[in-house]
């Protein structure tokens, strides 16, 4: 990493008053049109734009817009240069720690859960939250149905159908980025597309359908984000706190249309994180029963991703009779292959925001969830070796056994031996796998997944991403292409009615390959 320019540690009263120096019209619009011709992050660094990080300007974006003065001098590039300067340089919590493995512990955490969602796959969020949203299935008489993800919940919620709103996602983060014009990057306006383009979405047929959509969902203003902003907040980790940009990534209010500090948190509002937050919201009529359902649909979801595997039979879910009136439930799928037994329990529990700012205390700090997880592996490693249950009689029990916990959302080193002492102890190994490594793991051609699986094992790794380079995939994971191909704007174009001359991007953010 470039050795920043200012010394460290910088307070977080110095970098305030850097970038307050400036009008927040003017600021904000650099930070717009410099994000939008940014390279996807993992390649900053390679193009040396390391200090152009979507998190730091959208930090820089959020301090001049809650709290800066109309009127004031403009900002140069070269202001924009020494404000993420001072932002790289910015004291944190482990200048004030001791010495020793908890003090890099927690400074890590912070780091990794405040950077690691900008450096998601952006085709296989979008594609995830509309496959498991909006093409995964869920009997009608399970024993515990969905209560509010029902037919037209979409409408309900969003406004509009959810392929519509990931189309919006889509629509205004390439019109930002790719704008032929490149005085309307990191811009958007809905003035700008013809009626006609319209027939790209499936319900929406208008610009005012389109801006309700937006400013429901969307749009911030200066006056809310003044209004907003922490009061008596900690100067040492409000950076890594939410930032309201994320989930109202358009500022209205501005002249010619709405700007786009950083296109890329456009992109977060059509993640499953995103759709989470705005479903579950506290505040909302739906609150905790969305984020059940989405639970539920998670887990069949990943059943999914597993029955792509093509040399392993998968087996869901059984009760298991343990006493003349009592039953166990083991975990959710055995994945069998002819030489291992992968025992996959499910959990869409997300990391909590006092392990995200970095808490140590892990016993305390990971989800009980997460805890029942591994305990459900062991005790239907038990059920299985006991040989005495003849509902597992499809389930081997002389084979080499692993388990994994498949999270929603990427919990950042619980593999680690640091962290994993928080988590009980089991009698196969277990490791915690995000939907998004599974997503790539199930596509592995080179060789089988149990090979991959043991591999890791024998070498004491607990990650399976590292070892991807190794063997060779499957262009494409078919659950997500079914998935983005649904997305209007994204997907392929159905045949127009009459040319229109319009800047209409369809290509989507860039994906594995």
């Amino acid at each position: 990493m470039r050795r920043p320019l200012s010394s460290y540690p910088v307070p977080e009263t110095e970098y305030f008053e850097r970038v307050l120096r400036h009008d927040p019209n003017s600021l904000t619009q650099l930070i717009a049109a410099t994000s939008a011709g940014l390279p996807p992050v993992r390649d900053l660094a390679a193009q040396g734009l390391s200090l152009y990080a979507p998190w730091a300007l959208l930090d820089v974006a959020w301090v001049s817009l809650a709290r800066g003065r109309d009127g004031r001098p403009a900002a140069t590039s070269q202001d924009l240069r020494q404000i993420l300067d001072l932002f790289l340089a910015l004291d944190d919590p482990v200048t004030r720690e001791p010495e020793g493995m908890k003090r890099w512990e927690g400074y890590l955490q912070r780091a990794t859960h405040h950077q690691g969602p900008w450096q998601e796959d952006a085709y296989a969020q979008l594609s995830r939250s509309i496959a498991l949203l909006g093409q995964t299935s869920y009997p009608d008489d399970a024993d515990d149905p969905l209560e509010v993800i029902l037919p037209g919940w979409d409408h309900d919620l969003l406004g509009c159908s959810l392929a519509d709103y990931l189309g919006i996602v889509h629509l205004v983060w390439a019109c930002a980025t790719t704008h032929p014009n490149p005085r309307r990057r990191g811009r958007f306006a809905l003035d700008w597309y013809p009626v006609a383009d319209y027939d790209q979405f499936d319900g929406l047929r208008s610009s005012a359908q389109v801006k309700a959509v937006l400013n429901r969902h969307f749009v911030t203003t200066k006056k809310r984000l003044r209004a907003a902003f922490p009061a008596g907040h900690d100067p040492l980790l409000r950076r890594y706190t939410h930032n309201p940009l994320r989930s109202s990534p358009l500022v209205g209010g501005v002249p010619g249309g709405y700007l786009v500090p950083v296109p890329a948190a456009v992109l977060g509002k059509g993640t499953p994180l995103g759709l989470y937050y705005t479903g579950g919201d506290n505040r909302s009529e739906w609150g905790k029963a969305f984020t059940n359902d989405v639970g539920r649909l998670f887990e069949r979801y990943v059943g999914r991703q597993l029955d792509l595997l093509p040399d392993a039979e998968v087996h869901p879910e059984v009760s298991v009779k343990i006493s003349k009136n009592a039953t166990k439930k083991t975990i959710d799928f055995f994945v069998v292959f002819p030489d291992l037994v992968l025992l996959v329990e499910v959990k869409s529990t997300l990391p909590g925001e006092q392990l995200r700012l970095g808490g140590t205390d892990f016993t305390t700090l990971f989800p009980p969830s997460l805890k029942k997880a591994f305990e459900q592996i062991n005790r239907s490693v038990d059920l299985l070796r006991s040989g005495k249950h003849p509902e597992l009689a499809d389930i081997p029990a002389d084979r080499r056994m692993i388990g994994m916990v498949v999270t929603a959302e990427t919990f950042h080193q619980i593999n680690t031996p640091e962290h994993r002492v928080a988590l009980p102890d089991t009698e196969i190994p277990v490791m915690v796998t995000s939907i998004a490594e599974l997503e790539d793991a199930v596509t592995i051609t080179s060789t089988s997944l149990a090979e991959l699986l043991c591999a890791a094992d024998d070498a004491g790794v607990a990650y399976l991403r590292p070892l991807f380079p190794q063997y060779e995939f499957l262009e494409h994971n078919t659950v997500l292409e079914q998935g983005w191909s649904a997305i209007p704007f994204a997907r392929p174009r159905r045949p127009r009615t009459q040319d229109v001359a319009a800047a209409e991007p369809v290509s989507g953010p860039e994906h594995r390959s």
